[in-house]
């Protein structure tokens, strides 16, 4: 790796590393209770890694079928995507990992629930969701994925009380879409050949 493609990717990893603190530090400094998970910590990784892995399917299937839509966001993921050209498996993954945990901490474990003790759960997981897509704003297209996957992560969250199993979701997503965006993006102009 050259030395310039080596200094965005330290970039890259302190942003993260920034999210992972900024929420750690919100957590602390609000005094928020993260809830306690209702489920054991292999089966959160499991169906975190599952969910990972079905969501990934069905941005496959919008892909495909989805127009205009999909181009759009084709367009903007392969933007973000570039940023992470010729960085290696172990690059990627780290970047997914940090995302996955950074984010959700952040979003969920303080946003989420703090905003639940202000508000109805159904007004705490809109509000962040909708936070979050703006904070991830390329274009329409890309804010309404955000902010709908966002809204599956936080009622989730709710649901079982798992942290780790929404920062798995979230990672194992981001690795899996960084591959193939990276790694083979033939494989989305097959789909989109195919389905127009």
């Amino acid at each position: 790796m050259n030395k310039k493609r080596d200094q965005r990717f330290a970039l890259i990893l302190l942003s993260q590393l920034a999210i992972v603190a900024v929420g750690m530090f919100l957590i602390w400094v609000f005094s928020v209770q993260i809830p306690g998970a209702h489920i054991e910590r292999l089966n959160a990784v499991a169906i975190g890694t599952l969910l990972a892995i079905v969501t990934f399917l069905l941005f496959a299937v919008i892909y495909r079928f989805g127009g205009k839509f999909a181009q759009a966001l084709l367009n903007d993921t392969r933007r973000v995507s570039g940023i992470f050209s010729g960085y290696s498996w172990v690059h990627l993954a780290c970047v997914a990992a940090l995302a996955g945990v950074g984010e959700e901490l952040l979003f969920r474990g303080f946003l989420q629930t703090w905003l639940s003790n202000h508000f109805t759960i159904t007004w705490a997981i809109l509000i962040a969701s909708i936070i979050f897509g703006l904070l991830h704003y390329l274009s329409h297209a890309y804010f309404i994925s955000v902010t709908l996957m966002s809204v599956a992560f936080g009622v989730t969250y709710y649901i079982m009380d798992s942290l780790l199993m929404v920062m798995v979701w979230h990672a194992v997503y981001d690795f899996i879409a960084l591959v193939v965006l990276v790694k083979y993006p033939g494989l989305v102009r097959m789909t989109l050949v195919k389905g127009h």
